[in-house]
């Protein structure tokens, strides 16, 4: 049984972008603000360029960090029964992250995030099948601004079992990080063995690795948790707005993490991992709803094919500040690009106004557009016992098949019956629309009344609480994991 899959670029194609990137890091090199990392690429041959950060790495080193960099990684789930192994022949998707903003479920009204938002769209992510693994989905403004990323990671783990991948902005908040992790899971061995934590550490564009999420990124390769070098090229902004010339800085700069990865912990899983687009020449803008990122997030999954690497890509993304019409064709848009292309792992679920802003409405919304994806993906399967040819001589012209039992017994296996979008017809009164809408905020609600996602058991809860407020300074008030 075949599935559609597409390819950007021809092997030819390939070999260009990737003989440029070689060329753009040994000639023009990158700026690499850690002095630790310098000592790092300096030591295996590159070069520092006198006076400045900007250091000229050598094929050589490419090519050994490449070889170094497994071709294998588990991304763990707390309780074990999520796990995913990547690359495994599917695509598996995850919740967009840190919006600043959130649509209210009962007012409609877009309003600052809070870390109870936080907690309850983990929480109805926990629920939704279509969702293998989370990013904390919002800022959680009501805490003190330093403490933001570790009560963020702490209130997604309180309200999923399933992987969850966020940033850490430091090596002391990488440090705490991977502590918080290994007390859920006994050890900081034992972390290794079963990272459910992992990292996306974001070079900026163009080509410039900032001083602390190199150094958190480091932290992390040597406590062994899965590191996703996420780059974020402005096409016409940070590269030239040539496609070609935005994929060699992207894979610039992941091949630049990656060699540092590699030689601050040899063997250090690493994700190659892209969500560049173009700024809207308009507005100013970056246009994550655009076929532009789509196509540049497919391409790069040919990339890292090349280098047996697994990979993660933006998609379900929209520029629509509010769910309806733009936001759904936007989202498939680009979430079929990633699906089609064969990515290993795709984020943006629930994301509105360019990853800004996130709503658990839209959040059910895009639940249904990756089932309606994997469906059409899927294919189907040619055999005897699929062509039903006896049945079909049998009942020959003007057949019914809606009284075979066969029909009966197998319809719900056969097609995909959407659980929001409506085959109803018209109804006066009620457009298409509001009706989906409804079923969806109906459905996110229900989730948020029944859903109880397996509990921390309570010393090892208290234990990654104690972890934040000995790293901060900072007393939380300790909430019931399904009320923060």
């Amino acid at each position: 049984m075949g599935s559609p899959r597409v390819r950007i670029l021809d092997g030819a194609e390939v070999d260009a972008i990737d003989h440029a990137t070689r060329e753009l890091l040994a000639r023009g090199g990158v700026s690499l603000h850690s002095a630790a990392a310098r000592e790092l690429v300096t030591a295996a041959g590159a070069e520092v360029v006198p006076g400045t950060t900007r250091v000229r790495i050598p094929e050589s080193l490419v090519d050994s960090s490449l070889r170094a960099a497994p071709r294998e990684i588990l991304l763990a789930s707390r309780d074990g029964k999520r796990d995913l192994r990547v690359p495994d022949g599917k695509s598996h998707v995850s919740t967009d992250g840190c919006g600043v903003n959130v649509i209210d479920l009962r007012t409609g009204l877009r309003r600052p995030s809070t870390s109870r938002d936080l907690a309850e769209l983990t929480r109805v992510a926990d629920a939704l099948d279509e969702v293998d693994l989370q990013w904390p989905m919002v800022v959680a403004s009501d805490v003190p601004t330093e403490t933001h990323e570790l009560v963020e990671l702490a209130t997604t783990f309180e309200n999923t079992t399933k992987h969850v991948q966020h940033e850490a902005l430091s090596a002391r908040e990488a440090r705490v990080m991977i502590e918080m992790a290994a007390s859920l899971v006994g050890s900081e061995e034992e972390l290794r063995r079963r990272p459910i934590l992992s990292s996306v550490q974001c070079p900026v564009s163009p080509l410039t690795l900032e001083e602390n999420s190199t150094e958190a990124m480091i932290e992390l390769n040597r406590a062994g948790v899965p590191v996703a070098p996420l780059t974020m090229v402005l096409v016409g902004g940070s590269s030239p707005v040539d496609l070609a010339s935005a994929l060699v800085v992207s894979n610039a700069e992941i091949l630049a993490s990656i060699c540092v990865a590699q030689l601050a912990a040899p063997g250090c899983p690493v994700l190659w991992a892209i969500s560049s687009g173009p700024i809207d020449m308009r507005t100013g803008s970056f246009a994550a709803g655009s076929p532009e990122l789509g196509l540049l997030n497919a391409a790069g999954v040919e990339l890292a094919r090349r280098y047996r690497l697994p990979t993660l890509v933006a998609g379900f993304a929209c520029d629509a500040d509010s769910v309806g019409f733009q936001a759904g064709a936007e989202k498939l848009g680009t979430g079929l690009a990633g699906f089609l292309a064969g990515a290993d792992l795709i984020s943006g679920l629930g994301g509105l106004d360019s990853d800004s802003c996130m709503s658990l409405e839209q959040l059910v919304l895009d639940s249904e557009l990756v089932a309606y994806a994997r469906r059409a993906l899927e294919g189907f399967r040619i055999a005897p016992e699929t062509l039903h040819l006896d049945t079909l001589i049998r009942l020959g012209p003007a057949g019914n098949y809606l009284k075979e039992r066969h029909t009966l017994a197998h319809f719900r296996e056969a097609l995909w019956s959407p659980r929001l979008f409506q085959r109803e017809g018209y109804v006066e009164g009620k457009p298409a629309e509001e009706r989906i809408r409804e079923r969806a905020r109906s459905r996110a609600e229900g989730i948020l009344r029944n859903h109880v996602v397996s509990p921390l058991e309570v010393d090892l809860r208290e234990r990654m609480w104690r972890t934040i407020e000995t790293a901060t300074g900072t007393r939380f008030v300790q909430l019931s994991p399904q009320s923060r």
